[in-house]
């Protein structure tokens, strides 16, 4: 019985890992500004009927980390930086989405504090 529970302390200290910040990360400003172009066009590209010409998403989103100024493999390992520190990537996400909702019209912009506002008063 001894041996089995330092078996499995060994294994649960062998599974974690520190995530380290990588060389270059790329600000969470830069991100927010590279996902929410990736995400803006994805979903207008989603939502258009593409009938026989499909969009190469691999491609256009590579154009759309590089216009930004990152690399590739800059961006992936600043992604898996912000993905495996769940506090970062929500603050993360919850950047973007404002980014995004500020994109709208000044109408939908509108509508959609209102239903935030509603939405929190119900909760409490």
């Amino acid at each position: 019985m001894k041996w089995f529970f330092i078996f499995f302390v060994f294994l649960f200290l062998g599974c974690t890992q520190t995530v380290e910040q990588p060389e270059g990360l790329i600000d969470e400003k830069k991100m927010v500004e590279i996902l929410s172009d990736i995400y803006l066009h994805q979903q207008t590209s989603y939502l258009t009927e593409i009938k026989n010409n499909k969009p190469d998403f691999a491609k256009i989103d590579a154009y759309l980390i590089e216009k930004h100024g990152a690399t590739l493999s800059n961006f992936e390992e600043s992604y898996k930086f912000y993905v495996l520190n769940p506090e970062k990537y929500n603050q993360l996400l919850m950047q973007v989405r404002e980014d995004l909702e500020h994109r709208l019209p000044e109408k939908e912009l509108l509508k959609r504090e209102e239903e935030r506002k509603k939405s929190e008063t119900d909760k409490k």
